[in-house]
């Protein structure tokens, strides 16, 4: 009965894990849909916005035009500046604060706008056809083009702002599907990993020779003696995920790497990045060397023999456990995005880490960091760039 409970128990948790995280994924879903309907409506209505800012250049030159009807293109210039006007208040209203400056820009440059009709109007009322020409296509026109070029500006705002926006809730999902993945892990692996005097306490088997299976679990079959195996540290690897997602400025990237490093039992860690050729790795970022060491790493070729090469040639993560009981092993993750391997994570790995078994946690980091990577220029990169985010 006591093992029944302990085996439902994980099972129930990772119910309650797997239904809290969709319902959060789900949520970011309606929240991006959302945001890209708000976008489509955004260049609807810019769109007709522009449009009737033309019109009200076109209609304003039939004020002094051979055989028109003045009045007639005066009441259409009436009907548009009403019409952009109304346009304009709902969109100060609304819009976000950078876009509401250029949208109250534009408003000032309407006002100047009607300001200057008018006279081009009196001209024409008293027959001063060459007086009103000189307004419409001299002074109103620079006017109308000062007011397009304000709402230009404020639609490219709105639109870059909502793009953005969408992106961050696209971030999160996949900071909390990879959140969720390394819970549910953690869930598997650590009961597996438990001591035998744990196994004991629940009422387990025990086997005889305790101190080979612990060898076994941890993938050391050269040594039973060297130590025991910790567990993963599943809740500091999904916090790196998050934040990970959530990264705006590359600056806060050496941080990260620092708590990666933590999170897999790494002495050190180097964030190699793809340059736009695709022919050249550059040591990007370390955490644990100093940056002379870092300068002397300076670049790997795609194709040269070394695991960080091949991790990025065959986009397999490469593992090298340590020669030693003392020694240190290394890992080399490649990040993949959707234009492939962008770089990739190496790092030297000691203690319970030495034999590759934080690997999962270290491939679901790089996943990560896949997404906010993009590759350096092919000649002239700094080694001591921080790579920019993605998006």
């Amino acid at each position: 009965m006591r093992t029944m409970r302990g085996s439902l128990l994980p099972a129930l948790l990772g119910c309650l894990i797997i239904g809290g995280a969709s319902y959060q994924i789900w949520q970011f879903e309606r929240t991006t849909i959302d945001l890209h309907t708000n976008e489509d409506r955004l260049t609807r209505q810019y769109a007709a916005l522009e449009m009737a800012v033309a019109d009200l250049r076109s209609a304003q030159a039939g004020y002094v035009a051979a055989g028109q009807n003045p009045s007639g293109w005066m009441q259409r210039v009436d009907d548009l500046t009403t019409q952009v006007e109304a346009v304009l208040a709902e969109r100060q209203r609304v819009g976000h604060p950078d876009a509401v400056t250029h949208l109250a820009a534009a408003q000032s440059r309407l006002d100047a706008l009607r300001t200057s009709d008018q006279r081009a109007r009196n001209y024409v009322r008293n027959d001063q056809y060459l007086m009103a020409s000189d307004v419409v296509f001299v002074e109103s026109l620079d006017i109308n083009g000062r007011l397009a070029t304000e709402i230009t500006t404020a639609r490219d705002t709105e639109t870059a702002l909502n793009q953005q926006e969408a992106a961050t809730i696209r971030q999160y999902q996949l900071g909390l599907a990879g959140a969720t993945v390394l819970l549910l892990l953690g869930l598997i692996v650590l009961p597996r990993r438990r001591s035998p005097e744990a196994a004991e306490a629940a009422g387990a088997e025990v086997p005889s020779d305790s101190s080979e299976t612990q060898a076994s679990l941890i993938g050391d079959t050269r040594s039973t003696d060297i130590h025991r195996s910790e567990p993963l540290k599943i809740a500091e690897t999904a916090d790196v995920c998050v934040d990970i997602a959530r990264l705006l400025d590359g600056r806060d990237l050496p941080a990260l790497l620092s708590r990666t490093a933590a999170a897999i039992g790494a002495t050190g860690v180097v964030l190699w990045v793809i340059d736009d050729a695709r022919e050249t790795l550059r040591a990007s970022l370390g955490h644990g060397y100093s940056d002379r060491i870092l300068a002397k790493l300076g670049t790997y070729s795609v194709t040269a023999d070394n695991v960080t090469s091949v991790a990025c040639r065959t986009l397999q993560a490469q593992v090298v456990p340590a020669a030693s009981a003392d020694g240190c092993g290394a890992l080399a993750v490649p990040l993949i995005g959707t234009s492939g391997c962008v770089g990739v994570l190496s790092a030297e790995v000691s203690g319970a880490a030495r034999d590759g078994s934080t690997l999962p946690l270290a491939r679901v980091i790089a996943a990560q960091l896949a997404a906010v990577i993009t590759p350096l220029p092919a000649v002239s990169a700094a080694a001591d760039t921080p790579p920019a985010a993605a998006r």
